[in-house]
């Protein structure tokens, strides 16, 4: 971010960082150490640990199960020829998208761009392979005994891609089950009605490959069968039941009302830009988002509901004092 005046100042620092990177061999092992200190110290904090065994659960050898920031071992394993390699195998041209916003019209934004990184060469990039990441076909429990007095409970499933058609109805059917705050169903079941956790929540996780769905809680430890066995009757009744009118009402309302704060700083709107560039969503994509949303219907967010909640077939982790849990694991 920099003010007009100073663009040509800050196109110049940028472009040379990107086009003439170093990389310190101090550097790199300054960051190493520092990578390896977080991960050590991540192994000490229970939503740390709940969070990785769950993904590692649920997508196995996928990508997404593994940590993005590694383990000590392969951290401590790259070195600057690594990086090196990595920088200059992807960071190419037709693999970039750069938006401006501001104070600029196309024509100065343009010249710019072509001005500072005209020298930038493209060069044959070869993505590896993803896979599928399979589907979670029965119930799977991962119980991790530590010394606490809350249970940290994770319980999910493989979810959906951002470019599955059903995103939209997907979105609206997660505000009313958990993902709405105060306002969701899980919370007015978990916290108001039963009293037990302060919060609880249900998202889906939307990349490039189908994420995970997931519901979140602390609980007691001594209530934590019950905080379970109160999400699951939720995850059943949001397939078997219809939502309200009000609830379908509340949760588009919010979504759409919304949708205009993440819009209000040009920072926002250039990373929400590349966001739309990134999944191939179209240049409407600011007025088809609230077009879509509001065409969600009831018949819609029990459809989607039964295809993309399984309360049958789900990994769930807890970490907690097993003891005083009392938890069982799961066939």
């Amino acid at each position: 971010v920099v003010l007009k005046k100073d663009i040509k100042t800050g196109l110049d620092i940028f472009s040379d960082i990107l086009l003439n990177p170093v990389f310190p061999e101090e550097e790199v092992e300054r960051k190493k150490k520092e990578v390896i200190g977080a991960i050590i110290s991540d192994k000490d904090d229970p939503g740390s640990v709940t969070s990785k065994a769950f993904y590692k659960a649920v997508f196995k050898n996928h990508p997404y199960g593994i940590p993005g920031e590694g383990d000590e071992e392969s951290v401590e394993k790259i070195s600057r020829d690594d990086i090196v390699k990595f920088f200059n195998t992807y960071y190419r041209p037709q693999n970039t998208i750069i938006a401006v916003v501001g104070d600029v019209n196309l024509k100065e934004a343009v010249t710019l761009i072509e001005t500072y990184f005209k020298s930038w060469k493209k060069a044959e990039i070869s993505f590896p392979t993803i896979p599928s990441a399979g589907k979670v076909e029965k119930k799977e429990s991962v119980l991790i005994d530590r010394d606490l007095t809350q249970a940290n409970i994770l319980l999910g499933h493989v979810g959906i891609s951002r470019d599955n058609p059903d995103f939209y109805a997907v979105h609206v059917m997660n505000y009313i089950l958990g993902g709405g705050g105060f306002s969701s169903r899980l919370t007015k079941e978990i916290r108001d009605n039963k009293g037990l956790a302060y919060s609880v929540h249900s998202g889906f996780d939307i990349n490039k490959y189908p994420g995970a769905f997931t519901v979140s809680i602390q609980t007691k430890n001594e209530t934590t069968q019950v905080a379970v066995d109160g999400i699951l009757a939720e995850l059943k009744r949001i397939r078997e039941e219809q939502v309200s009118d009000e609830e379908l009402n509340d949760a588009t309302s919010y979504l759409t009302g919304s949708f205009p704060l993440k819009l209000d700083t040009n920072s926002k709107i250039s990373n929400y830009l590349v966001f739309i560039e990134f999944y191939n969503l179209g240049l409407d994509y600011f007025d088809a988002y609230i077009k879509k949303i509001e065409a969600v219907t009831k018949d819609d967010i029990i459809r989607v509901a039964k295809k993309y909640i399984d309360p049958e077939n789900y990994v769930f982790v807890a970490v907690a004092k097993q003891k005083d849990a009392g938890l069982k694991e799961l066939e």
